[in-house]
C-alpha cells in the first residue's frame, strides 16, 4: 500500500480546503455563524502549478453583476465581517466604492486552476469599514453560498 495521493483525491481535497478557507461549506449561512479560521489560497498550491498561479486568479470580485477585479486572497471571515486582499489589477469602481462608502451587494467567486467557477459567495448589504491600501474589510448582513 502506497501513501501517495492520487489526482482524483487532490481536487476534492483542494476544494474542501478552499471552502474551509472561506469558513463555509454549502447552503446559506447567517452573519451570526462562527466560521472556521482562514488560510491564504497559497496553501492549496500543490502539483505542477505554482502558488503564484493559484493566487493570481483564485478569487474573482463581482460588483453590480460585473467582474470588477481579481483578489489575491480572502484573509478572514468572522461573524459579519470579511477581509479581502486586492490583487495587482486594482480597478476604479471598487476604489470609488471604498472611498464613497454606502451599502452594496457583492459576490466573490472561487475559481479552479482553469478559471472555472467552483462556488460563489454573495455578501448582502455590505459596506467597507476598513481599508489599508491592500486589504479591505467589509461588514455585511447576510452571506449566501451557491
Amino acid at each position: 500500500m502506497t501513501r501517495s495521493i492520487s489526482r482524483r483525491l487532490l481536487l476534492p481535497g483542494a476544494t474542501a480546503m478552499a471552502l474551509l478557507t472561506l469558513g463555509v461549506f454549502s447552503g446559506s449561512a447567517s452573519a451570526s455563524a462562527a466560521p472556521a479560521a482562514t488560510a491564504p489560497v497559497s496553501t492549496l498550491a500543490s502539483g505542477p502549478r505554482a502558488a503564484a498561479d493559484l493566487t493570481a486568479h483564485s478569487y474573482a470580485f463581482y460588483m453590480d453583476n460585473t467582474l470588477t477585479e481579481y483578489l489575491a486572497r480572502v484573509e478572514g471571515l468572522s461573524s459579519n465581517q470579511v477581509t479581502l486582499v486586492r490583487g495587482a489589477g486594482r480597478t476604479q469602481p471598487l476604489t470609488d466604492w471604498i472611498n464613497r462608502g454606502g451599502r452594496k451587494n457583492f459576490t466573490v467567486v472561487l475559481r479552479d486552476w482553469n478559471d472555472n467557477p467552483i462556488n460563489s459567495y454573495n455578501f448582502a448589504s455590505a459596506q467597507p469599514i476598513r481599508y489599508d491600501g491592500e486589504s479591505i474589510t467589509f461588514q455585511f448582513e447576510r452571506l449566501i453560498v451557491s
